[in-house]
């Protein structure tokens, strides 16, 4: 059975260069594509509100995500 990780990175466009700290990987596994790029959405948004209006304004955060497929026996 396939199953799916999740991986979000924290970027910041304040500067010349995209700049983004070390990807982070969440310990639950799905079972589909889907379910990982919904839960993507949803921790981006938690993340995004304990940073606060005036960081993420301030610092142009944004996140990106994958979802990468591992193979389990």
């Amino acid at each position: 059975m396939t199953k799916f990780v999740l991986i979000i990175w924290v970027c910041s466009f304040a500067g010349q260069q995209p700049a983004c700290l070390p990807p982070m990987q969440f310990p639950k596994q799905f079972n589909s594509w889907y379910e990982c790029s919904r839960n993507a959405h949803t921790e981006s948004a938690v993340m995004l509100s304990k940073m606060g209006f005036k960081y993420v304004n301030d610092n142009k955060i944004a996140m990106s995500y994958s979802c990468r497929k591992m193979s389990s026996i």
